[in-house]
């Protein structure tokens, strides 16, 4: 009988071993250093978010603080603690930003290093891998038959068959491994991708909060010149810049009027939840007879969510954009989204509406998806005269439309263009 060359066990064991020890050791050295460095970072994060917390207390303390001053008689000394109470909460929005933006850069430097260290992963496991299919390769040189006519001893036989299986059980361990760093990988590059994101949304907030602040300070000065520090020139303002919005105002409640006569007074049996909420603030006022205004009709069409100037809004659903449009009068600066969402009658077309903002980030057409930046909080449109009144001020004005009967139509008292329709609570659609 011709005699057959079996590849020796234990030397190609110790070889495969040795391979993979010295992999899983260089591998480790790189995980031991980059855990130190992960693990110091994270620490970093806490103390920023720790910071960020108290910040946004202090930043909540002043908008409380300026809602409470806005409830009280107009006055001049009330409208100059608003105007103080704001320049301090942007003060602290800002500092609150740049700390957030330091956290968003070491988030980003630790999941760079982690996503170095999953490719390091992954090549060390494919050079291990790599050694025990050569193994398998010289193994399959040799039939089962061949070895076990090539030898005499069936307990060596017995080695060989279990060795090859065990180096087969190996290199789909390997194999397994190796797709289980890559799908960490990919999500860690997702996470990237949108650190990098939120560091620009920060940068746009930021300049945003900057320019609000000097503009905050300016018409301060504005209004102390304005009324020589006399009340009843304050007052004697107050009254010029209530009779313009009241008018506007009218329009946009007779607007609404009409178009849910038009429609035969539709009603919607809403889920809460498939909205999320558009903007972090205060509630400063919600939806229905609120009694903002001091004319007959007192009906607020949507909910006013107050916070310091440039606090970003987000989408809250996917949906397209319908309209956007920029002016001074009305909701100022705005955009409309059309939504799809589900309801307990089945699914309903309905429209957001983002008014006051500072600006937009969207354009008609534009799809977005649930929390996709729309733009940046505000305070452009009727808001813009005085600061008194729970209806002004830097807020995100918030109304839910039905699509049908939804239409945009040009003002009646400048160059702007106003969306109205049929309104339903926004908080019947959120959740929380």
């Amino acid at each position: 009988m011709q005699e057959i060359k079996i590849p020796e066990t234990k030397n190609i064991l110790k070889f495969v071993i040795l391979t993979a020890l010295f992999g899983l050791i260089s591998v480790g050295i790189f995980v031991f250093v980059a855990n130190k460095v992960v693990f110091a970072q994270a620490n970093q994060r806490d103390v920023l978010n720790d910071k960020i917390q108290r910040l946004q207390n202090q930043i909540n303390a002043y908008q409380k603080s300026i809602n409470e001053t806005r409830k009280q008689g107009a006055s001049l000394q009330n409208e100059i603690n608003i105007y103080d109470n704001q320049i301090a909460s942007l003060e602290l929005q800002i500092q609150a930003t740049q700390t957030q933006t330091e956290d968003t850069n070491l988030q980003i430097s630790e999941l760079q290093t982690q996503i170095d260290r999953r490719k390091v992963e992954i090549e060390e496991n494919k050079v291990i891998l790599g050694s025990l299919v050569r193994q398998l390769a010289e193994l399959d040189e040799n039939s089962f038959l061949n070895i076990g006519l090539g030898t005499d001893n069936f307990s060596a036989f017995l080695d060989q068959v279990q060795y090859n299986r065990s180096v087969q059980d190996q290199v789909y361990s390997l194999v397994s491994k190796i797709k289980e760093i890559k799908a960490k990988l990919e999500t860690q590059q997702a996470d990237l991708k949108k650190s990098l994101e939120k560091l620009t949304e920060l940068s746009g907030q930021l300049k945003i909060a900057e320019e609000a602040l000097n503009s905050d300070r300016d018409a301060k000065s504005d209004l102390l010149a304005q009324t020589k520090g006399v009340e009843k020139n304050y007052q004697n303002m107050l009254s010029a810049s209530n009779k313009e919005q009241d008018k506007i105002q009218k329009e946009l409640y007779d607007l609404d009027n009409a178009a849910r006569a038009k429609a035969g007074n539709p009603t919607i049996s809403a889920k809460k939840g498939v909205l999320a909420w558009p903007m972090d603030g205060v509630l400063t006022q919600g939806y229905g007879n609120t009694g903002f205004t001091s004319l007959g009709y007192n009906f607020h069409n949507g909910l006013d969510i107050a916070a310091p100037a440039g606090k970003p809004i987000y989408a809250p659903a996917d949906g397209t954009v319908a309209h956007c449009n920029s002016s001074q009068s009305a909701y100022g600066n705005w955009c409309t989204i059309y939504h799809s969402v589900e309801t307990n009658n089945g699914v309903r077309e309905i429209v957001s509406l983002f008014g006051h903002m500072r600006s937009y980030v969207v354009a008609p057409g534009q799809a977005v998806k649930m929390g996709d930046l729309i733009g940046y909080e505000g305070n452009t449109g009727n808001t813009t005269r005085l600061l008194y009144g729970p209806d002004r001020g830097y807020h995100l004005h918030f109304t839910i439309f039905d699509r049908n009967g939804y239409r945009v139509t040009k003002g009646a008292y400048g160059d702007y263009y106003v969306p109205s329709g049929v309104t339903y609570n926004p908080l019947s659609f959120l959740g929380r």
